[in-house]
């Protein structure tokens, strides 16, 4: 059986496993390892942490090898991560790391494709929806980096990802209380406009609450605090439900919109509460739509493994 070597490196956690391709064509996990991304100084000392781990092989030994990766990816072979401080390039994957066939996704490419897998069975579905089995499919989801992808069937062809650096684009603040805020973010951190990749992540986390309560403390114990209610998560559900409603419409989601991302799976609160699906549906013009619109809640930490792995699985 073909072996396929599946990663998934963010801005915390890099994660390698190594998959096993059934003759019907279905993915058997074999092992798994993560290794925490900013322990590592480049590409290279990775891989090298790799090795010295517990994971049984080495690049050889994998008919292909796909990584996906937080960031804007060239060529399939190169690809600077939005939160790390090095850049992975696989020119010359065979020569200097032994692949024998490799390439590079963006991160969100790999959760959108997951939605092709089993790994998806067991969402939490926080609105039934109707799917429509030839509908465009979101995922969107905010850790480290604040992602976004789209995956859009083809007849004849299958379902083509639609990568998006839609973490990067103006954030919709609707009124004079939130733009204080906004205001708020860009003197403190020195940038021309807000996005969600400072709102939505873990450090959007800890300057709403610091702008919201005065405390200064890490987006984990944020997250704690929010598990008891209060102002801090008000504001980022309804934030999280209104970019979740913006790329719904945006790629018109009938095939169901996916939330993943380490802060609502580490905190399933954030989006099981109605006040979120009530935000979500909030539109004058669209509420029709956004209430026949399928979503769910991935909270499986491997899903970019299986989506990677899947794509691995198609190109051989």
């Amino acid at each position: 059986m073909s072996l396929i070597l599946a990663v998934d490196i963010g801005g915390t956690n890099s994660r390698f496993a190594a998959f096993q391709v059934r003759p019907d064509g279905s993915l058997v996990m074999k092992e798994k390892v993560w290794i925490p991304s900013n322990s590592a100084d480049s590409f290279d000392h990775l891989l090298e942490l790799l090795q010295e781990s517990d994971f049984p092989y080495s690049p050889q030994d994998f008919d292909v090898a796909v990584m996906a990766l937080a960031g804007p990816i060239v060529g399939g072979v190169y690809c600077k991560p939005t939160n790390l401080k090095w850049a992975v390039d696989i020119t010359k994957g065979a020569s200097v790391y032994g692949f024998k066939k490799a390439s590079l996704i963006n991160d969100f490419v790999a959760q959108a494709y997951a939605c092709r897998t089993p790994v998806v069975a067991d969402c939490a579905v926080l609105q039934q929806g109707t799917v429509s089995p030839h509908g465009t499919i979101g995922v969107i989801g905010a850790g480290t980096g604040f992602g976004h992808c789209a995956l859009v069937p083809v007849p004849s062809v299958g379902f083509v990802p639609v990568p998006s650096e839609a973490g990067h684009i103006t954030f919709p603040f609707e009124n004079s209380e939130e733009l204080e805020f906004c205001a708020f973010v860009k003197e403190r951190i020195g940038i021309s406009y807000c996005y969600g990749d400072e709102i939505m992540t873990g450090r959007g986390l800890n300057i709403l609450h610091l702008y919201l309560t005065g405390e200064d403390i890490a987006p984990r114990e944020v997250a704690k605090s929010m598990a008891s209610g209060g102002l801090t998560l008000e504001w980022y559900r309804k934030f999280t439900a209104r970019c979740c409603r913006n790329y719904a419409l945006s790629i018109l989601a009938t095939g169901g919109l996916y939330i993943s991302g380490g802060i609502v799976a580490k905190n399933p609160f954030i989006v099981e509460h109605p006040d979120f699906m009530n935000e979500f549906r909030d539109s004058s013009s669209m509420k029709e739509l956004l209430s026949r619109i399928p979503v769910f809640l991935n909270d499986n930490q491997d899903s970019g493994l299986y989506g990677a792995a899947l794509l691995g699985a198609l190109a051989m």
